[in-house]
């Protein structure tokens, strides 16, 4: 089996820290997003895994090389034309195999080998504002219908972000037709469009309800993954001084001193942490934070927060001074 990931997005929704770091490396509860994608793919073992990557790829590839085995192959992708557009891309010259496509923003829960286990797979959840997604209409648990980010619904089952093919060469064939015919939806080569294409020339697919299935899309959505995750990968070593509430994830090289941490916590490697209250919040790798309460907010790698009580989204190396 293969598996393609997509990573070539610009994440602006994430900026000021996508200026400087692809979303995929972004770090939520004590590793990039990307980490955790492929932990999640570890179950199946894949025989190779494709990465669809854009500017700032390299830094992708050399996470995933030093953090993960797997067989590595990177596309990449010159201009952001869609997601459509970058599966496409993914799948040239794959041979006929199974293959899982997931996307490396977005962490899932679902058993991989029920997923799998055959046929033509869409990986599905309930949401409650489905005009933010592309959503699925069933019948008899299969799709006939799929519609991308519609003012007009026609289900609040949203697509999850994962899909399985057991053979990926209809999809992409029906992807090329519609780079080939310039077939854009606002702007861009749309997955869901390849995948209706295929409704339209007979293909089945079903749809699987996903476990879990977290956004980190945004930063309030990042906010919300690492808190969720830290309920299960809780990680801290005791400090004098220093008062911890866990769920945190707190890196060893971490200096924390006469402060408050948690919950819902992560601190990277070689942070300094003095004198402060920090809840609800990520801090990246070098950064520091001093006399200050920290809540809600994202600070970003090598950043420096001086003051008082502040929601903040604080980008690289970047200094704040609150009086």
């Amino acid at each position: 089996m293969k598996v393609l990931i997509p990573v070539a997005g610009f994440g602006t929704r994430l900026r000021p820290h996508t200026y400087t770091t692809p979303k995929p490396l972004l770090m939520v509860a004590g590793k990039p997003i990307i980490g955790h994608v492929l932990d999640t793919i570890g179950a199946l073992n894949p025989d190779e895994v494709i990465m669809v990557i854009g500017p700032m790829g390299e830094r992708i590839i050399d996470y995933v090389r030093q953090h993960h085995s797997y067989h590595f192959r990177f596309v990449f992708q010159e201009e952001q034309l869609g997601l459509g557009h970058a599966v496409y891309l993914g799948l040239k010259d794959v041979e006929p195999a199974p293959l899982l496509i997931i996307l490396g923003d977005t962490i899932i829960e679902v058993d991989l080998k029920s997923f799998t286990a055959g046929g033509n797979v869409i990986g599905t959840g309930e949401v409650e504002d489905p005009r933010r997604f592309g959503v699925v209409r069933l019948a008899d648990g299969e799709i006939i219908e799929l519609v991308e980010k519609s003012e007009r619904p026609p289900s609040n089952i949203a697509i999850a972000g994962i899909y399985f093919f057991e053979d990926p060469g209809p999809l992409a064939s029906a992807l090329d037709e519609i780079i080939t015919k310039d077939l854009k939806t606002r702007g861009e080569y749309q997955l869901t469009d390849g995948l209706a294409l295929l409704l339209k020339k007979g293909l089945k697919l079903r749809a699987h309800p996903v476990q879990k299935w977290l956004d980190c899309g945004t930063t309030i959505a990042l906010l919300e993954t690492n808190r969720y995750l830290l309920r299960t990968k809780s990680y801290y070593r005791e400090r004098k001084g220093v008062v911890i509430k866990s769920p945190v994830y707190i890196f060893d090289s971490a200096r924390i001193e006469d402060s408050i941490v948690g919950p819902s916590v992560s601190i990277g490697e070689n942070a300094l942490i003095r004198n402060s209250v920090i809840r609800d919040s990520i801090i990246n790798s070098g950064a520091v934070v001093e006399d200050s309460l920290i809540a809600g907010s994202i600070i970003g790698e090598n950043a420096r927060v001086l003051g008082k009580f502040k929601i903040l989204n604080v980008g690289d190396s970047s200094t704040v001074e609150i009086t």
